[in-house]
């Protein structure tokens, strides 16, 4: 008969094993927090944290973007006719929610590529064209309004919509005084602005070589104000200057003129009610420059502040400026809006280090485009091999918190959008569109929830 053995442990060993194994879990626990902690501090400084797109519809915007809240709209995929000449385009109103298409309209003839003008004023949505300007429901997309230039001006610079304020557009034209030489220097500018009935009024630069003739600063309709950059050839050499007008009455509110050599106005931007001009000039001893803050309404000065660089955006409370380093390389610079005041400086970490062109600086993050240039095969248009995307940098410190997926052969033109959701208006989205005009397929537009 077998007998049962009951083997017997003692308390001493009993504990000394539970001690082993309280220690063990205790050891586990602290290392398994050490690497959650590690993991986190090295996802938190992950400059690899790529979002995803929400949506992507293909299509190539060939002007800004523009949204109500509800959709986007873009002039959009612009084809060419040789005979007769004419750059057919549409209207595409796209829902920010799913990303398709809600309606598209057929924009009438155009004979210039790249200048069609995109403008959403007093609730319509306006379009123009070689000789006019054609407006519909934002909603629908059904024709709302339209109306004829006041005169067609044979030679000069077309697609002449600057700006629509609460119905009245205003355009122009620069035409050569004298085509019979090879150098046409000298023009006649004449603006209008007319409402769908008739012209309210017109008015002639006394002086100019170009109405459009300071480079990357255009004509700006704000609050009811138009500001019209010039420029003319004197003795001294080519002067700059501003001619500010009530879109209303036509009537000139007031006129600036740029200092003469060897300063020269570098660029000018309008943000709300301010023009933000950047005037570079060079001393004995090294470059300088300055920023100023002039009222549009008045042509007074708010603030002026020494740098050399240009404004790039304006929040409610502060202003961003670009301080080039060596022509590429630089920093951010913020100011106060108000006074001028010094505020903080921050550097960003980008693949193409060159000045950022567009950017959108939305709820303290700066959102920039950045480009890989591979391989250089078009020459000054770099290579047919680029990789491009958005980067969102923080605007305190500069890092980077994100970015989006590459783009394969892609531009951005335009700058991005940030716009709420309409289910929680916390929520953000980023929108932009990228183009690459050689290759069918590959533009887009796309969507990515802001984390």
């Amino acid at each position: 008969m077998a007998i049962a053995v009951m083997q017997v442990i003692s308390s001493k060993f009993k504990l000394q094993y539970s001690q082993k194994l309280v220690n063990f879990g205790k050891y586990f626990l602290i290392s398994l927090v050490l690497l959650l902690g590690l993991h986190l501090v090295a996802y938190a400084n992950n400059p690899e944290v790529i979002l995803q797109p929400e949506w992507t519809a293909n299509l190539e915007a060939s002007t800004p973007l523009i949204t109500n809240g509800e959709m986007v709209f873009a002039i959009a995929n612009q084809n060419y006719s040789g005979e007769p000449r004419d750059y057919s385009a549409n209207l595409l109103a796209v829902n920010i929610a799913s990303g398709k298409v809600q309606w598209q309209q057929k924009l009438p003839s155009h004979q210039t590529l790249g200048s069609r003008k995109l403008i959403l004023e007093n609730g319509t949505i306006y379009a123009s064209h070689d000789n006019g300007v054609v407006g519909f429901e934002p909603e629908t997309g059904s024709p709302k309004t339209s109306f004829k230039y006041a005169e067609y001006m044979d030679g000069g610079i077309r697609d002449r919509l600057m700006g629509i304020h609460q119905d009245i557009a205003v355009y122009g034209d620069s035409i050569p005084i004298d085509d019979s030489t090879s150098s046409l220097t000298d023009y006649q500018t004449k603006v209008f602005g007319s409402t769908k009935e008739k012209t309210l009024w017109s008015y002639q630069l006394p002086k100019t070589n170009g109405l459009i003739g300071i480079q990357a600063i255009n004509p700006v309709v704000q609050n009811g104000i138009l500001l019209l950059p010039s420029f003319h050839n004197t003795t001294a050499g080519r002067l700059e200057q501003f001619t500010v007008m009530d879109v209303a009455s036509g009537r000139v509110l007031w006129t600036w003129e740029a200092p003469q050599d060897p300063n020269g106005l570098w660029s000018a931007n309008v943000f709300g009610d301010t023009i933000y001009t950047s005037v570079f000039g060079n001393t004995k001893t090294q470059p300088s420059g300055r920023i100023r803050a002039i009222a549009l309404q008045t042509g007074k000065e708010k603030w002026s502040y020494v740098i050399t660089g240009k404004v790039k955006a304006v929040s409610d409370r502060e202003v961003l400026i670009w301080e080039p380093k060596q022509n590429s390389r630089g920093s951010f610079v913020v100011l106060d809006k108000e006074t001028g005041r010094f505020l903080r400086r921050f550097t960003v970490t980008r693949v193409y280090d060159n000045e950022p062109q567009l950017l959108t600086w939305v709820d303290g993050q700066v959102y920039i485009e950045d480009m890989e240039i591979k391989n250089v095969t078009l020459g000054f248009y770099g290579s047919a091999d680029n990789n491009s995307w958005v980067s969102a940098f923080d605007d305190k410190t500069g890092k980077l918190l994100w970015r989006t997926p590459t783009l394969m052969n892609s531009h951005i033109y335009y700058p991005p959008i940030v716009i709420g959701t309409a289910d929680n208006p916390e929520k953000k989205r980023l929108i932009f569109a990228s183009n690459f005009l050689r290759k069918e397929g590959s533009s887009k537009l796309q969507s990515f929830l802001i984390p």
